[in-house]
């Protein structure tokens, strides 16, 4: 998949969760909050791939994870982000808020409280995760 469709996807995830969010449908917005999270690291990740190149095996599947923390190691940006985090309390609470979501929160039924951290954590303009990394995919 091309990054600017991983891009395209990161953002309609997101307008899909404030959606639902608005809508009262907090358990299945803050599961698409996380995935925005995920595809927008993964359209930094595409950045890796060039044409014509084999690339190492190892690295492919090691990038077919949901794991926040791991896309973020594979990202190049774990650096970057220690430093905003060091300048931005808030930016290191939102990256821990963000961290905690799973694949697996599909099943989970979360409350009003819990996807507004995650919205706030996800999609805040100011100092929000998704809009960190979309000035750096």
């Amino acid at each position: 998949m091309r990054r600017a469709e991983l891009q395209r996807i990161a953002v309609e995830k997101l307008d899909d969760a404030e959606l639902l969010f608005r809508h009262g449908r907090y358990s299945n917005a803050y599961y698409l909050f996380g995935y925005a999270v995920e595809i927008a690291l993964k359209a930094r990740l595409a950045r890796f791939f060039e044409a014509d190149t084999i690339p190492d095996r190892k690295f492919v599947n090691d990038l077919h994870t949901h794991n926040l923390a791991r896309l973020m190691e594979f990202s190049g940006l774990q650096a970057e982000l220690r430093a905003a985090q060091a300048q931005s309390v808030r930016l290191n609470a939102h990256w821990s808020t963000v961290t905690d979501w799973s694949e697996a929160s599909r099943y989970d039924m979360i409350d009003q409280s819990r996807a507004t951290a995650m919205r706030d954590a996800v999609a805040s303009e100011e100092d929000g995760v998704f809009e960190w990394l979309r000035k750096r995919w």
